[in-house]
């Protein structure tokens, strides 16, 4: 095999890749876009002390990006081109919008990654051409274990759950379950009151009527 054919190769696996990445963006005025994400930083400050990692999910649709933070949901008109959904974390999105030296402010989301200028880093991304989006879960800002609890009885998938990078979450909000009601079985139970009444009594305040 010589090197042209070899090189031809190469050139149709380019371009069967390139056809075939999904691809969507949005363009947005950076001093509104940074504004809006101003107000979801302050509403976070506001609880945490020490920044730490928070969920942004975003959402490209006709003409409007939604932004999605635990408590937080806005929805910007944009330019868009086709619709997808990528999660990824705030602060740093955030940090890419305040340094950023344009007027419009551009993010193109391809095959898990997200690009900025030259800047790509990777996220949880989907792409969609109808309603069968994978969707939202929305959370109060200071959420619990009780509302993680929850998200299961209220028909969110295994895939939605890891989507909103929330799987984990709910994996430990359920091994504290089991601990805690170890702990109260350990300390109630002096007073007649079994294991299985307590897990009763904490499945009623848990699920959803």
């Amino acid at each position: 095999m010589d090197l042209n054919t070899n090189f031809k190769k190469v050139q149709l696996l380019l371009v069967y890749n390139t056809q075939n990445m999904h691809k969507a963006s949005f363009t947005i005025r950076k001093s509104k876009l940074k504004t809006e994400l101003t107000k979801m930083q302050k509403a976070l400050a506001t609880m945490y002390k020490k920044k730490t990692y928070t969920v942004l999910e975003l959402t490209i649709t006709d003409d409007l990006l939604t932004l999605v933070i635990p408590g937080i949901k806005l929805e910007l008109p944009c330019k868009t081109v086709h619709t997808a959904k990528a999660t990824f974390d705030f602060h740093y999105f955030y940090d890419m919008v305040k340094t950023w030296e344009g007027i419009f402010f551009e993010c193109i989301v391809t095959d898990n990654q997200l690009q900025m200028g030259v800047t790509k880093v990777t996220a949880q991304t989907t792409f969609f051409e109808d309603d069968s989006i994978l969707r939202s879960i929305k959370l109060p800002i200071n959420y619990t274990d009780w509302h993680l609890l929850q998200l299961e009885q209220k028909g969110f998938t295994l895939e939605e759950l890891r989507f909103n990078n929330l799987e984990f979450a709910v994996h430990h909000a359920k091994k504290r379950l089991k601990r805690n009601l170890n702990q109260a079985k350990d300390i109630l139970g002096v007073y007649g009151i079994t294991k299985q009444e307590i897990a009763d009594l904490i499945a009623s305040k848990v699920t959803i009527s």
